[in-house]
């Protein structure tokens, strides 16, 4: 808000372009953007997918300002033209994922990871996923309640038909999920001048319909399209609150469940091409029942409470909390498998690891903790600036040569031997003489 510009009793407010200050003032061909607690804990992050330049990935510093991260992280994607772009957390490990459709050339499907306390994503795309299209909105939902989300590319024949398209992802314990196609059924709509798309639940059913827009080259009518199956799964729905009453839009909800482990949410500030989506956190829970809510606000107020059997299959809507409904000694929370509460009142992660040292077989003696559960990979000892990976059969490099970023195109199992070092010291040697 601009102070000076503002008279609040005669209703008037008035913004102030702070672009500049913030570190977002880049001019690029901007298309997509999403809004929420990416890279951060709480604080809202910036991702936008552009046209004719490199993407941005804003980190907020908690100061005011940005730090454009898109580079280091790995979803700059230079030479791509992005446009619809949804936030989910696909293999369900607690970190905020990044998916969208680049106009007429290959989809991403960027899982977040880290190592050595840096963060990176990897596009985790299949050939079918990631085939070029011309796409406008990319939606992430779980359209059948059942644990898993599906993605929507909602397409634009322009030129020629073009249909729409569904994948399914799929959790796998201990690899990349698994994508796969569906059929979309009368939503593929090869002839359709998709220009936009939102989920919301018209009739209350706890089933996600589907509504697309269309236009731009000739006119087209809405659609409304109801799913056919999942009507016997279990789902919930969250809504929450700011201080003054509005829709937390960048808000993060987090589902503790009894069996499947947690579920999160972005309540996004910004999605979608030419649209924006639901500020509702809507779960398909399949045969599972929620335990436990937890809901943190972009400023870092952070509220946890239990869900009640009765409580499933409605919606639950969750205020700010104020300093006089804080109880002094927090309620026990039922957090589910593979999370216990803390002092602070809140579900964690439990580290199998630490608490059950002998938790791994003989033959696979190393524990490697995970979110919500463990596992246990061969004791494989590698020589330095190299790791084993993730099933303990091979050493991998951990980082590329030149830069300080794990590196997924130079991947060798073992170091150089001594007598190779030696060669190509020489050989460069010989080269500055002849210079």
């Amino acid at each position: 808000m601009d102070p000076e510009a503002s008279d609040l009793s005669q209703g008037i407010l008035a913004l102030r372009d702070v672009a500049a200050e913030a570190g977002v003032s880049k001019y690029t061909g901007g298309r997509g953007v999403s809004v929420g607690p990416i890279l951060s804990s709480s604080a809202s992050d910036i991702f936008c997918d552009n046209e004719n330049g490199p993407n941005f990935l804003f980190h907020n510093q908690g100061d005011g300002t940005f730090v454009d991260a898109a580079t280091s992280a790995g979803v700059d994607d230079p030479h791509q033209h992005g446009r619809g772009v949804a936030l989910a957390d696909f293999n369900r490990d607690g970190k905020v994922d990044i998916v969208y459709g680049n106009w007429n050339g290959p989809h991403r499907l960027y899982l977040q990871m880290s190592a050595h306390g840096k963060v990176r994503f990897r596009d985790i795309a299949s050939p079918k996923f990631s085939m070029p299209s011309p796409v406008r909105t990319v939606i992430a939902a779980d359209f059948d309640n059942d644990q898993e989300l599906e993605i929507f590319f909602n397409n634009f024949a322009h030129r020629s038909s073009s249909a729409n398209r569904l994948f399914r992802v799929i959790r796998r314990e201990h690899g990349d999920p698994l994508i796969e196609e569906l059929n979309p059924g009368d939503a593929l709509e090869p002839e359709g001048r998709g220009t936009g798309g939102v989920v919301t639940d018209f009739d209350g059913d706890g089933m996600l319909d589907l509504i697309l827009s269309h236009g731009e080259s000739m006119a087209q009518p809405l659609s409304v399209f109801r799913g056919n199956q999942g009507f016997s799964n279990n789902w919930l729905r969250v809504v929450p609150r700011t201080r003054f009453g509005a829709f937390a839009r960048g808000a993060k909800v987090v589902l503790y469940t009894k069996k499947s482990g947690a579920h999160l949410r972005i309540i996004d500030g910004g999605s979608g091409y030419l649209c924006e989506m639901e500020p509702v956190a809507h779960f398909g829970l399949g045969k599972d029942e929620a335990s436990s809510v937890e809901v943190t606000w972009p400023d870092g107020e952070m509220t946890s409470r239990n869900v009640a059997s009765e409580e499933m299959n409605s919606v639950l809507e969750i205020p700010y909390p104020r300093d006089e409904d804080r109880p002094q000694d927090p309620a026990p929370l039922e957090c589910g498998q593979g999370f216990s509460q803390q002092e602070n009142g809140h579900c964690l992660d439990t580290n199998e690891c630490i608490q059950f040292p002998f938790v791994c077989p003989r033959d696979k003696p190393v524990c490697v903790n995970t979110y919500g559960s463990y596992r246990c990979r061969t004791n494989k000892r590698c020589s330095r600036g190299y790791e084993p990976n993730e099933d303990g059969t091979a050493c991998v490099a951990q980082v590329a040569f030149l830069g300080g970023y794990p590196s997924a195109a130079f991947r060798i199992s073992e170091p150089l031997s001594r007598a190779s070092y030696l060669s190509l010291g020489l050989g460069l040697c010989l080269q500055l003489y002849a210079l």
